[in-house]
């Protein structure tokens, strides 16, 4: 797309186009980082806690209110432990945040390297486009392996598992 369009851009505003996508995608790819770290390590805390606690409420053995509270905070504490557990595993937070950090990374040193870069300037401007379309594709690369194509293979075998034997 960026061949077909450079006979209708002159260099300036080809210059700020991709500039201003590529500060959008690195300003992306920081804030998802963020946000899948802190999912991640609040729902993994969440389970941690919750599994660690279970055992230790059921092996109280109350009677009375008290028990019924217990079993009650039992049954709550393990529903979360198994909900925390699932949203993980769906969501896959921490490869989303570990291939979005490598995204960031990889696009902020093709940033740096055009800066300091001391080619002429349409070469460093050739190396850098190169760079950031090829951090783009190794994310998305990365993305249909450890995301969609992890969720195909768990369909597949689900429905396996799901055929009644002859």
């Amino acid at each position: 797309m960026r061949n077909a369009a450079k006979p209708f851009l002159i260099n300036d505003a080809r210059i700020v186009y991709w500039t201003q996508e590529w500060e959008l995608a690195v300003v992306h790819a920081a804030s998802r980082v963020e946000s899948n770290r802190k999912q991640f390590y609040g729902l993994r805390l969440a389970a941690v806690i919750s599994a660690i606690t279970v055992p230790s409420l059921v092996g109280l053995n109350l009677s009375g209110t008290g028990g019924s509270t217990v079993r009650w905070l039992t049954f709550a504490l393990s529903l979360i432990t198994a909900l925390s557990a699932a949203i993980i595993t769906l969501f896959r937070f921490a490869d989303r945040w570990l291939m979005y950090r490598a995204l960031r990374n990889s696009l902020m040193n093709a940033g740096w390297a055009l800066v300091n870069s001391p080619d002429t300037k349409q070469d460093a401007w050739d190396q850098f486009t190169a760079a950031t379309d090829a951090a783009q594709a190794k994310y998305n690369a990365a993305y249909q392996t450890a995301v969609i194509l992890a969720a195909e293979q768990n369909a597949g075998s689900q429905q396996q598992q799901q055929q009644p034997l002859q």
